[in-house]
C-alpha cells in the first residue's frame, strides 16, 4: 500500500470549514511553502498567539508590538471537500517590517512605505495585478517591490513593498489588518498596521542638511545624524515619522558616538510610540519599478556602527519603537569593538530589525570585538528574516550574530538565516552583568532573566563557538531563564549546537522539533551536542528537549557524545529528552536511554541530500511520522510553514514531509518482552517489550508495570511482573556461592557455579600485576549484559607492583552470570554473591584500604572501620606479593571464604561476622621470603544487614 501526503495547502482545506478555509489556511500554522519543495525555509508556533506570553508576572511586557503569525487559528477541525478552495496556495502573511507609518505626506502625498513578508505571493510580474494588498479592506496607493526576502535562499520567504496612501481616510492610532491576496485567494488577516499622523523624512547623498523638507522626496537630508552641526534627519525626527534611505555607499561616522545614528538625551532625546513608531528603511525605488534600492552603509575603521541606541545613563529616555529594515550594513577592519551594524545598546524597547542584511564585519586591526551583527538591551525587541553573516572577531570568540545582553526579554528572533559567524555564537544571550534577579529596569522592576525569548524558523550555519547560546556569569543564583526553540537548522558549530550555562534557579529552557546536523566540528577537551554548564538540577530547573533531530555529521568531532554535564549533574526530570532522533554515524556513544529517552529513535534520519544542505526527510525516514509524544508547547507547522501533521503523527525535526509517496506503515502491535511475568527486586530496565515502544515503568502494590505501545494504529500491550519480596530482615547478610579463578594475559571468562538469585549483590574484586591496568569486561545474564566499568566502584588499591579493582552489581533478575574480563597481564578474581543484604546498599562507604610494607616481618593492622549492627557481614581481601600461594595466617576469627586462585598473584577473601558495633581490623602473618614478598595488602568491606 502506498499514501500521497498532501501538500500544506491541501491538508489544511481538508480540516477546516468553507467559511474558515481562506484565512485559516493562510495562517503561519496552518500554510506551506509553494507547490515545489523549497530547499530548506522555516515557521511554527509556540503556546499562544503572543509569543511572548509565557513570562514571568514580574518581567515587562509589550502588547504593541505584534509577535510574528505563529498560532494554530484552528479550533474544531472539520472536514470539506478540497474542490471548495482555490488551486492555487493562498498567500500567507507572517509579518510586516514596521507597525506603523505616515498615510499622508511623503511621495505623491501618499504617505509612507510597508513591507509585508510571507509566502506564496505570486512573481513580480504579479504584483498589481494578480497580487494586491489591502489593510482594512483598502487597497494601497501602490505596488513598489515582489521578489525575495534578505533571508529567502533559507527560508524561502518573499516580500512585497508598497506605498500606503490614504487607505480610505483611516484615522491615525487604530490598528488595521492587513490582507494579501494572490490569483483571488485571500491571506490571514492576523497581521495589523497602524496609520500615524508622522511625516517622511528622506535622506540622501546628495541632499541637504540645511534646505530639507520634511515629505518632500525631491529635498532630502544629506545626513542621517550629524552631531558637529546638530543637523541631520535625527534632530526632525519625531513620533511616528518614516526616515526613508535612498541608495548608495554611505560611510558616515558624524553620529553621535562615531555611529551613523544614535539616540541622544535631553532635547535630542527621540521615541516612537506603540501607535507611532519610529521607522527607518531603505527608498523601495519607483512604481512598479520592483527594485529597492541598495542603501549601503560600511562602517569605517575607528567608528562605532551603524544604528545604536542610548547609552546607560539615559536609558528609558529614548530610542524606544523604533524599527530598522530593508538595509545592507557591514563593517570594515579596525573599527570599534562594539560597532554593531545594529545596536540596540541599553534601550528599554521595543525595536524591530526586518529583513537586513548585516555584515561581513571584518575584524582587521581590532585588538577586541564584542558585540555581533545585531546585539544589546531591551524589552519586546524583535528581529526579523535577517540576513546575518560573515562575522568575525578575534581569539575572544565574542562577537556574535545575534547577542543579547543583560535585561533583554520578550525577544524574538525568527526567519533569519546567520552563518558563516566566525567570531563566536550564532544566537547568544549572556547576563554579563550578572542582573538577573536583581537588576532594575529602565521602567521600574526587576528584571527576572531572559524570560519570554521566542527562536524559531531560523538556520543557524558555520560558528566559531555556539548554536544557541545561554549564559550567565556564574554568581547569580537567583532569576528566571525561560526560552521556547523550535524548527531551526543548527548546523557546522565549532563547539556545542546547544548551550546551557546559566545559574538561575528557574529554567524553562524548551528545544522542539529542531533539527541537529554535522556539529561539534571543533576540536575542544569537552565535546558535546548539549553543554549544561550551569545549575543542571534544582526544584526550578525544567530544560526540556522532545522531538528534535541530533545527528552526527562526517565532521563531527570523534568522542562527542549528547549530554555533557559540567558542573551540577542533571537528572531526567530537570534535563528531560523526549523521543528525540540520535544518529551517531558511527561514533560510540552513550544509548539515548542514559539521557531518560525511553522513546529514543536510533537511526540515520535520511535527509534528502546534505551535499546540498537540505535536510528534509525522505519518506523512508525513521523520523517521519514518529512524533507521538505529547509536545511541551504547540508547534503546528515546519520550518518550510508546512501544516504538521502531514500524516498520521508529526515528523521529528524541523521539516515535516508533504507532497510525497510513500509506503502506508504496516500496523505493528505492541507485546510484551521476556521481563513480563518475572519477579525484581528493583524496577526492570531491559527486556521489557519484544515489540513495540516501552513506557516509563511504575511500582505498583504487587510489583512494576509497564506497556509497549504499538505503532502504526497497531495495539498497546499492558505487562507487569512481581516485586521480589525482601529477606527476613532478622536473617544476617551471608555468602551464598563463591568462585575464584585465575586471568591471564588477555580475554578470560569466569562464571559462578549456579544461577544467582534476584535481588542478591554480586561482588567482584580483580587483583592484577603491575598495579590493575587496563581493566575491562562485561557481566552478562539471561537478560542482557553491561559494560564493568557500569558497576558500582568500590575503589582501587595499589601496593608494591600490586594492584586491586573492587566492583559490585546488583542482579535484577535470577539467572546466570558470566563475566568475560580483558587484562594486559596476570592477576586473580573472586565473584561472590551475596544475599540478604542491605537492598540499596551493599557496602558502607567509604571503603577501607590498607598496605603493607614490601618486607613485613609477621603482622600488620590495617585501616579500622565501623560495624553499625552486631549481624554485619565483615569480608577481608587480602592480596600478597609476587608469588604462589604465599601463606597467610590472620589473627582472631577470621574464616576463609575464597581461596587462592593459584595465580602469580596469591589472592584470598576471609569472612568474619564481628556480632557487635565498632570498628575493627585485620592483621596476620606472612610467609616466605626474597624479592616481592611478604609485601601485602587488604581490603575490609561490611556488608550491611537488613
Amino acid at each position: 500500500m502506498y499514501t500521497i501526503r498532501q501538500s500544506g495547502w491541501i491538508s489544511c482545506v481538508l480540516q477546516v470549514s468553507v467559511v474558515a478555509v481562506l484565512s485559516a489556511c493562510g495562517g503561519a500554522n496552518n500554510s506551506t511553502g509553494s507547490s515545489t519543495q523549497q530547499t530548506l525555509t522555516s515557521d511554527p508556533p509556540p503556546v499562544s498567539a503572543d509569543s511572548s506570553s509565557a513570562v514571568n508576572a514580574q518581567t515587562q511586557t509589550v502588547n504593541t508590538t505584534n509577535t510574528t503569525n505563529t498560532t494554530n487559528t484552528i479550533a474544531s477541525p472539520a472536514p470539506v471537500k478540497a474542490t471548495a478552495a482555490s488551486s492555487s496556495p493562498a498567500p500567507q502573511v507572517l509579518y510586516t517590517d514596521t507597525l506603523s507609518a505616515p498615510t499622508t505626506g511623503g511621495e505623491n502625498n501618499l504617505g509612507g512605505y510597508l513591507s509585508i513578508f510571507g509566502k506564496n505571493f505570486g512573481t513580480a510580474s504579479d504584483l498589481g495585478t494578480n497580487t494586491r494588498v489591502y489593510i482594512n479592506d483598502k487597497e494601497v496607493a501602490n505596488y513598489r517591490y515582489l521578489g525575495n526576502a534578505k533571508s529567502s535562499s533559507k527560508t524561502g520567504l518573499q516580500q512585497i513593498t508598497v506605498q500606503l496612501g490614504s487607505l480610505g481616510g483611516a484615522a491615525a492610532g487604530g490598528a488595521l489588518p492587513v490582507k494579501v491576496v494572490s490569483n483571488g485567494a485571500a491571506s490571514n488577516t492576523d497581521n495589523s498596521f497602524t496609520p500615524s499622523s508622522g511625516r517622511v523624512l528622506f535622506v540622501s547623498l546628495s541632499g541637504s542638511d540645511t534646505s530639507a523638507v520634511a515629505n518632500n522626496i525631491a529635498k532630502p537630508w544629506r545626513s542621517l545624524q550629524n552631531m558637529s552641526t546638530l543637523k541631520g534627519a535625527y534632530f526632525a525626527m519625531q513620533a511616528g515619522d518614516q526616515v526613508v534611505i535612498r541608495g548608495g555607499a554611505w560611510h558616515d561616522s558624524n553620529g553621535q558616538d562615531k555611529t551613523w545614528m544614535r539616540f541622544g538625551s535631553g532635547i535630542y532625546a527621540r521615541n516612537g510610540s506603540p501607535s507611532a513608531w519610529i521607522h527607518v528603511t531603505a527608498y523601495p525605488g519607483p512604481v512598479n519599478g520592483n527594485a529597492i534600492e541598495d542603501v549601503h552603509y560600511t562602517t569605517p575603521a575607528g567608528a562605532s556602527g551603524g544604528i545604536a541606541g542610548p547609552w546607560s545613563a539615559i536609558a528609558g529616555t529614548t530610542g524606544e519603537y523604533i524599527s530598522v529594515s530593508n538595509l545592507r550594513m557591514d563593517v570594515a577592519g579596525g573599527a570599534s569593538r562594539d560597532a554593531a551594524p545594529v545596536n540596540f545598546q541599553y534601550t528599554a524597547g521595543p525595536w524591530r530589525v526586518v529583513n537586513n542584511e548585516l555584515g561581513p564585519w571584518i575584524a582587521g586591526s581590532s585588538t577586541t570585538l564584542n558585540a555581533a551583527g545585531v546585539s544589546g538591551h531591551g524589552n519586546g525587541n524583535k528581529i526579523l528574516g535577517n540576513n546575518i553573516h560573515d562575522i568575525a572577531g578575534t581569539t575572544e570568540l565574542q562577537n556574535h550574530g545575534i547577542y543579547a545582553d543583560t535585561t533583554a526579554q520578550n525577544w524574538e528572533v525568527a526567519y533569519n538565516w546567520i552563518h558563516n559567524i566566525t567570531g563566536g555564537s550564532a544566537i547568544q544571550f549572556n547576563d554579563n552583568e550578572g542582573g538577573a534577579g536583581s537588576y532594575t529596569l529602565p521602567h521600574g522592576g526587576i528584571w527576572q532573566g531572559f524570560t519570554g525569548i521566542r527562536i524559531h524558523h531560523n538556520w543557524l550555519e558555520n560558528a566559531a563557538k555556539y548554536g544557541i547560546n545561554f549564559n550567565d556569569q556564574g554568581s547569580t543564583h537567583k532569576g528566571t531563564y525561560e526560552a521556547q526553540s523550535w524548527n531551526n537548522v543548527i548546523t557546522g558549530t565549532r563547539l556545542y549546537p546547544i548551550r546551557i550555562n546559566s545559574t538561575a534557579t528557574t529554567q524553562n529552557m524548551w528545544f522542539a522539533y529542531n533539527t541537529v546536523y554535522n556539529a561539534m566540528t571543533g576540536a575542544s577537551g569537552n565535546k558535546a551536542y548539549i553543554m549544561d554548564e550551569g545549575f543542571g538540577s534544582g526544584a526550578g530547573i525544567r530544560n526540556k528537549f522532545y522531538n528534535n533531530i541530533f545527528a552526527f555529521g562526517p565532521d563531527t568531532q570523534p568522542g562527542t557524545t549528547w549530554l555533557i554535564d559540567y558542573s551540577t549533574p542533571s537528572t531526567t526530570t530537570s534535563y528531560d529528552f523526549k523521543q528525540n532522533l540520535y544518529f551517531s554515524n558511527g561514533q560510540i556513544v552513550p544509548l539515548p536511554g542514559t539521557l531518560g529517552d525511553n522513546l529514543a529513535i536510533s537511526g540515520n534520519p535520511q535527509f534528502k541530500n546534505v551535499a546540498t544542505a537540505n535536510y528534509t526527510l525522505l519518506p523512508t525516514s525513521p523520523a517521519v511520522d514518529a512524533a507521538t509524544q505529547p509536545g511541551i508547547f504547540a508547534v503546528n507547522d515546519d520550518i518550510n510553514n508546512t501544516l504538521r501533521p502531514q500524516g498520521m503523527s508529526k515528523d521529528i525535526g524541523a521539516f515535516e514531509l508533504s507532497g510525497a509517496v510513500i509506503p502506508t506503515p504496516t500496523p505493528v502491535n505492541g507485546m510484551c518482552g521476556t521481563a513480563n511475568g518475572q519477579s525484581f527486586s528493583a524496577s526492570p530496565s531491559s527486556q521489557l517489550c519484544s515489540s513495540g515502544i516501552a513506557s516509563l515503568v511504575s511500582s505498583t502494590s504487587s510489583g512494576w508495570a509497564w506497556s509497549c505501545a504499538g505503532s502504526n494504529g497497531g495495539t498497546t500491550a499492558s505487562c507487569s511482573a512481581n516485586l521480589v519480596s525482601n529477606p527476613d530482615p532478622s536473617t544476617p547478610p551471608s555468602v551464598r556461592q563463591q568462585y575464584s579463578g585465575v586471568i591471564t594475559a588477555g580475554t578470560s571468562k569466569h562464571q559462578l557455579s549456579s544461577a544467582v538469585s534476584a535481588g542478591n549483590w554480586i561482588l567482584v574484586t580483580v587483583g592484577v600485576n603491575n598495579n590493575a591496568l587496563g581493566v575491562s569486561g562485561t557481566l552478562s545474564d539471561n537478560q542482557g549484559h553491561a559494560d564493568i566499568n557500569s558497576f558500582t566502584s568500590l575503589g582501587r588499591i595499589y601496593v608494591d607492583g600490586m594492584g586491586t579493582d573492587l566492583y559490585a552489581a546488583k542482579a535484577a533478575t535470577s539467572g546466570v552470570y558470566t563475566l568475560s574480563v580483558g587484562i594486559p597481564n596476570q592477576g586473580s578474581i573472586h565473584m561472590v554473591e551475596i544475599q540478604n543484604a542491605d537492598a540499596l546498599t551493599l557496602l558502607d562507604v567509604p571503603t577501607e584500604t590498607s598496605s603493607g610494607p614490601r618486607f613485613a616481618s609477621t603482622t600488620l593492622s590495617s585501616q579500622t572501620q565501623v560495624s553499625t549492627k552486631a549481624n554485619d557481614l565483615v569480608l577481608a581481601l587480602v592480596d600478597l606479593g609476587i608469588g604462589n600461594a604465599i601463606p597467610f595466617s590472620p589473627n582472631g576469627a577470621w574464616q576463609l571464604l575464597s581461596p587462592e586462585a593459584g595465580t602469580y598473584i596469591t589472592s584470598r577473601i576471609y569472612e568474619q561476622r564481628p556480632n557487635a558495633t565498632g570498628t575493627f581490623g585485620i592483621s596476620g602473618t606472612v610467609g616466605g621470603s626474597g624479592a616481592g614478598y611478604p609485601g601485602w595488602e587488604t581490603v575490609l568491606i561490611v556488608v550491611k544487614g537488613q
